[in-house]
């Protein structure tokens, strides 16, 4: 089963927030969903409102979907309705995501153009195997002047399954990078890069400082709030130091102490974080601090769109150099064995 997605996630926080404070109850929200969408968020929703009305709550409905509803939406949903703050709290989830989906799609459309620029690139190369398999039929011996032994449509075959295999690899291991599958070793690498880690830096603080203020603000104790908050930056650069960090909270520490043992966090923040836990203003301090690097974020997210895409075009014109210049070579070698031979 899949989990759903961050644009319609966003969408039915959006509904349930605007229905309660509409004086509605989220059981009609829920049976309305059951009626339309896809299967999977069909059957969802209908086991959500089969969860109220048997007299369970809302998060126990989303905790009964089975992974469907990301575990931070589950948790402050519980949070919210433990704390009479639910509508807050979905109007903030909904935001949250709904800045996570523009981000995406701002990187989707900067990179877009030299995604196909360099599919294009590739399809020329198929192309010209399959070409070169045909005037090697004509000729009635194998010609190849990339040299590469593809030709014809075996080779076309061959080089596309190189190209898939290439591909589907690179993108498993970036996907694994980013979810933490190989540990926290390779992301801290990344982190120091200087786009890449810009994005995912500010990206991340900008979830966990949001997080740490709404827990805060509803009443939550301090170590669940700063374990959900640490959850929420969706990075085992950060995540592996929970214990850590809990550790030194249970020795009385504060929020910012207890975040600069671990080296990760920038001054800058650390010092603002400081400033909230001496006002006592958490929530609303937090929140500033989280739109401000929300706005950072959207900066890092077109500053690292340009340098993929500047990538992506590199990559296409070496391609196509390369190309030119083995054709070159292969189209000027009689003449050249020809020289040779005075």
């Amino acid at each position: 089963m899949g989990r759903i997605g961050i644009g319609k996630l966003a969408q039915w926080l959006r509904r349930v927030g605007a229905s309660l404070r509409a004086g509605l109850d989220p059981l009609s929200t829920c049976e309305k969903d059951a009626t339309y969408g896809s299967a999977v968020h069909r059957s969802m929703m209908a086991r959500v409102s089969q969860t109220i009305r048997d007299g369970g709550s809302l998060a126990d409905g989303l905790a009964a979907c089975g992974g469907y509803f990301p575990p931070l939406v589950c948790t402050l949903v519980d949070v919210g309705e433990r704390s009479g703050r639910l509508d807050d709290i979905l109007r903030g989830l909904a935001e949250h995501y709904e800045h996570l989906l523009s981000l995406r799609r701002t990187f989707l459309v900067g990179i877009a153009w030299p995604a196909i620029q360099f599919f294009a690139a590739i399809g020329i190369v198929g192309l010209l195997i399959w070409i070169l398999g045909m005037v090697s039929s004509m000729a009635g011996t194998e010609v190849d002047p990339l040299g590469f032994g593809l030709v014809g449509t075996p080779g076309l075959l061959v080089y596309l399954g190189l190209v898939v295999t290439t591909l589907g690899g690179a993108t498993v291991v970036v996907m694994g990078l980013l979810r933490g599958a190989f540990g926290p070793a390779p992301l801290r690498v990344a982190m120091q890069l200087p786009v890449l880690g810009n994005c995912l830096k500010t990206a991340a603080l900008s979830r966990f400082a949001w997080t740490l203020g709404l827990t805060l603000d509803s009443g939550m104790h301090a170590r669940r709030s700063m374990e959900l908050a640490l959850r929420s930056t969706e990075n085992a650069y950060y995540t592996s130091q929970m214990k850590r960090v809990d550790d030194c909270l249970l020795k009385g520490q504060e929020f910012h102490e207890a975040l600069r043992a671990t080296g990760l966090f920038p001054d800058e923040f650390l010092q603002m974080l400081q400033t909230a836990e001496i006002s006592g203003t958490h929530g609303e301090s937090l929140q500033r601090l989280a739109d401000e690097y929300r706005q950072r974020a959207q900066t890092a997210a077109k500053a690292l769109t340009m340098a993929a895409s500047f990538a992506v075009w590199v990559l296409v014109a070496l391609v196509l150099i390369a190309l030119i210049i083995r054709l070159a070579m292969a189209a000027f070698a009689p003449y050249y064995e020809l020289l040779e031979g005075f």
